[in-house]
């Protein structure tokens, strides 16, 4: 299979920052599940999670202190919720043994790595990255502070 380089967006939560035991470059795992408002119910539905193994481009700069910061901000046991940009570096089938379900791994190769807020664990949304204590927001790659929309924009069409 092959891939073109054109960059993928991803939003999602950071679990780890992981490095192989045999000295290999460190990673993020990222995990995000696609989401949506189910019009008949009003409930919020969420679909199978994807995981990620999100590793810093060589040539971009200031990634490993990024990782660094959400390491820390995980043994403090803090949610981090992060956007990864960056392009693919390989994709994997597999069937799980555990629930023999089709999986895929994936891996990213990141050229931006920004921290968009962080969470108690089973918690609420703290007020963004910069509020937590001795961290400062730091831009990564042009990246802001996101914003949630004012109302949805897929509320008028009846098709949804």
């Amino acid at each position: 299979m092959a891939f073109d380089s054109a960059n993928l967006v991803l939003s999602g939560t950071a679990w780890s920052v992981d490095q192989p035991q045999n000295g290999g470059d460190r990673y993020l795992s990222v995990s995000m599940s696609e989401s949506w408002t189910d019009k008949q119910s009003g409930q919020r539905k969420y679909g199978q999670p994807q995981h990620y193994r999100v590793y810093p481009a060589r040539f971009a700069q200031g990634l490993q202190a990024v990782l660094d910061q959400i390491g820390q901000l995980r043994n403090q046991g803090l949610m981090v919720d992060v956007t990864v940009v960056g392009t693919i570096g390989s994709v994997n089938a597999y069937v799980s043994q555990k629930d023999n379900t089709p999986k895929a791994s994936v891996t990213v190769n990141a050229i931006a790595i920004a921290i968009t807020g962080t969470r108690q664990k089973g918690g609420a949304q703290q007020q963004g990255y910069g509020q937590q204590p001795g961290y400062t927001q730091q831009s990564q790659g042009g990246f802001q502070q996101s914003q949630p929309p004012t109302s949805d924009p897929w509320s008028s069409d009846p098709s949804f």
